[in-house]
């Protein structure tokens, strides 16, 4: 095989790859997460205009406390029938399971006490879901993230809001309560990709996946440092 046959070959998956894309930007909104009926903060859930999560709910007096210690539940993978995990293996959700619980852990912990029991006052139990997962398409991704015409669409799903083409991704929801009362504080449902142009996504199947879990729980930790609900312990 010539240098030229292969260079036709590349120029054509990635063209592929870019015209699927650009046809399946009125699609993207079919693997946006929903208000996921197992879920306890279901009926709290409401839409909302911020970008980072579909579904929210703050609780009227989310700032009448505030926590310095965090329990971490176990993630849970969701099995009710509106899951969006579509022919993602058991094995790769577990996989994206344990790995949002490894990174959620240790962007909290750079922030609050990650504690096992609610001993101590002034603690919350933050749980989360792995509601729905893509993975990766890893070599027709990673062509049409180096080739020209897929360099122009991938910059125009990066605009638009969208992950990039043949991305995976992550949806979830998190739920924070009160670990002595269990009264919901907060919750939200979100969906996570990397950044459209963010090649180094591309390579694994799975990758675009962690970087979505990753993003994910520094997002939460702001969110929930930003409305006051988790504050850093006091210095002794």
């Amino acid at each position: 095989m010539t240098s030229l046959s292969w260079r036709s070959i590349t120029q054509r998956v990635a063209t592929y790859a870019a015209v699927v894309a650009l046809f399946g930007l009125n699609a993207c909104a079919s693997t946006t997460p929903v208000a996921y009926k197992g879920l306890s903060s279901a009926p709290e859930l409401a839409p909302t205009k911020e970008s980072k999560n579909a579904f929210q709910y703050k609780n009227p007096d989310i700032r009448s406390e505030q926590y310095a210690n965090l329990i971490i539940d176990r993630v849970t993978v969701y099995t009710g029938e509106d899951s969006q995990f579509g022919s993602v293996s058991p094995k790769d959700r577990a996989k994206i399971a344990e790995y949002m619980q490894q990174q959620f852990k240790t962007v909290f912990g750079k922030n609050v006490n990650i504690v096992e029991t609610a001993d101590e006052p002034g603690t919350a139990r933050l749980h989360l879901t792995l509601t729905g997962m893509e993975t990766s398409t890893p070599v027709v991704s990673a062509l049409s993230h180096i080739l020209p015409v897929g360099l122009v669409v991938n910059a125009g799903l990066g605009a638009a809001g969208h992950g990039g083409t043949f991305f995976g991704s992550i949806s979830y929801a998190a739920e924070v309560y009160d670990a002595a009362t269990g009264e919901l504080k907060y919750a939200s449902v979100s969906r996570r990709a990397p950044f459209a142009m963010d090649v180094t996504s591309s390579f694994g199947r799975l990758d675009a996946a962690k970087k979505g879990a990753r993003s994910g729980a520094q997002q939460l930790n702001q969110s929930l440092t930003k409305t006051g609900l988790i504050t850093p312990p006091n210095p002794i």
